[in-house]
């Protein structure tokens, strides 16, 4: 099994094509909107981002888009209810652990 870091250095984030990143801003977006995630606060960036994002929404945006290579996802408005789902199931494992 490959590493979400390596997924994400097969294609880097910042070389997606201008619509696909844009894709990707927007379902960071509306997952942070539905989850009630501050966009320009840091605390998520050390749990879902890399370490480098300088907000919450970039860490999303990471998250998101790694969600998308390993579940092979289509990165469009279908694949949101899946990613809260993911990102709940994710909420409960910190809040238990």
């Amino acid at each position: 099994m490959r590493s979400e870091l390596m997924l994400l250095a097969a294609t880097p984030l910042n070389r997606l094509i201008p619509a696909e990143r844009r894709t990707v801003r927007n379902l960071a977006s509306s997952l942070c909107v539905a989850m009630g995630i501050l966009h320009e606060e840091r605390n998520l960036v050390a749990i879902l981002g890399l370490g480098g994002e300088r907000s919450n929404q970039e860490a999303m945006e990471s998250w998101v888009y790694c969600e998308l290579v390993k579940e092979n996802l289509d990165a469009g408005r279908d694949s949101l209810p899946t990613l809260i789902n993911r990102l709940q199931d994710l909420e409960h494992e910190w809040r238990t652990y």
